[in-house]
């Protein structure tokens, strides 16, 4: 059926009728008067004092929607009753009409878009009967509901195929499985049910021709999207997973050979030790007997053929404990090590002298050759696990996000 143009019998406007024979009203753009088309056009209310909602939206504006062109022929604004959601929340449906896929939803608020259409289909579950986060099937897929609340009518422009008016309640109970939704809607005389599916803002505003485009709100129909975290996320995975399994092999088989074990209990000590494999690294694990106090260390090794030093270290050692209110603590550690590598194979001495000589201080020193160290792969390990958090911290905020509402209404 081609458009029509009729007269408005309030102001005697003109006005334009596209949306076909499913229309039941249409709201006058001059007068705001909501005319009944089964009625001979008689004024079911009026909207004349009332101000166009802030959308980028008007009707007769056309654009393609999954492919599909349509054209905006209504508008119905609401709101949300406070007591129900954190503030007022505002949206406008606007409905849109195609020539061969008949009527739309297009939902907008705050830059956030929702596509609907009224579903035939029924869940597997009454959604009446819900609690939030119970989980149902819909179409093959698994929803969880959303939330419940009432919101009333504020504005009507264009045509429809119902009859909306100003103060106008629905019950609305939505449920998600993003970027899908599914809307249960109860007004005073009929019940119905909405599929739903989340829009891409970008996409529609460039078909519609929107040149102003506001900051998109929050909408619990769009998809987590992190694709640049989640992807690092899963190399992170597979990163820590090998850097642990690494860790895992060195531990346990290249810790290294003991080959040479001394202890050191006066001022001044040395020990004679002979290198195999000079191509790895010697560890040197030195280990105490501290208690409650502290020791410095000079460590030198030295070749016993040419006399050259070929590493020193200077090492302070303390360890401290105690208990207080009712907890044991601690402090530093009793040990240390130090790592070193030479040129080649032969006899070496270890020195050790401790300046501040402690008496009751005694030092063992083990001599490890054939040493591989995880230093570098326990760094990559936290490093990978650092990469997942990032992601697991978005997820946790974004879950936050959306199941902010159920802490709100307990507050309540």
């Amino acid at each position: 059926m081609s458009a029509y143009a009729i007269s408005c019998p309030n102001c005697g406007g003109s006005l334009e009728v596209i949306g076909g024979r499913q229309i039941v009203t249409i709201t006058c753009r001059y007068c705001g008067s909501v005319l009944d088309m089964n009625d001979e056009y008689s004024v079911l209310s009026k909207f004349s004092k009332v101000s166009l909602p802030r959308t980028p939206f008007r009707l007769g504006m056309s654009g393609k929607i999954k492919g599909v062109r349509f054209t905006i022929i209504g508008m119905v604004t609401y709101s949300c009753i406070k007591g129900v959601t954190s503030g007022e929340d505002t949206w406008t449906d606007f409905m849109l009409h195609s020539s061969t896929h008949g009527y739309a939803w297009l939902s907008y608020e705050e830059g956030s878009l929702m596509f609907s259409r009224r579903s035939r289909s029924l869940p597997s579950k009454n959604l009446l009967n819900l609690e939030p986060k119970a989980k149902f099937k819909f179409v093959g897929r698994d929803y969880q509901f959303y939330e419940r609340y009432v919101a009333y009518i504020t504005f009507v422009q264009g045509e429809l195929t119902w009859i909306a008016k100003k103060g106008d309640s629905t019950l609305f109970y939505e449920s998600i499985s993003p970027p899908f939704g599914l809307s249960y809607e109860k007004t005073k005389n009929e019940t119905e049910y909405f599929s739903s599916e989340y829009l891409e803002p970008q996409e529609v505003y460039s078909s519609f021709k929107v040149k102003s485009i506001e900051n998109e709100k929050f909408n619990p129909l769009k998809p987590f999207e992190a694709s640049k975290s989640k992807a690092f996320a899963k190399v992170s995975l597979y990163t820590a997973i090998l850097s642990l399994a690494i860790i895992v092999v060195i531990s346990l088989f290249f810790s290294g050979s003991k080959i040479a074990k001394g202890h050191f209990a006066s001022k001044k000590s040395e020990m004679i030790f002979h290198i195999n494999n000079p191509s790895h690294l010697v560890e040197l694990d030195i280990n105490t007997n501290l208690s409650n106090d502290w020791i410095y260390l000079d460590v030198s090794v030295v070749d016993a053929k040419t006399k050259e030093e070929v590493y020193a270290l200077g090492k302070e050692v303390s360890y401290y404990h105690g208990y207080e209110g009712g907890e044991s603590w601690s402090e530093g550690s009793k040990d240390a090590q130090a790592y070193f590598k030479v040129k080649n194979e032969g006899d070496y001495i270890l020195k050790l002298d401790r300046p501040e000589y402690h008496r009751n201080t005694s030092t063992n020193v083990n001599v490890n050759e054939n040493v591989v160290r995880s230093y570098y792969f326990v760094a990559l390990f936290i490093f990978s696990i650092a990469g997942m958090l990032v992601y697991i911290i978005q997820y946790a905020s974004h879950h936050t996000k959306l199941w902010k509402h159920l802490d709100e209404d307990d507050d309540d």
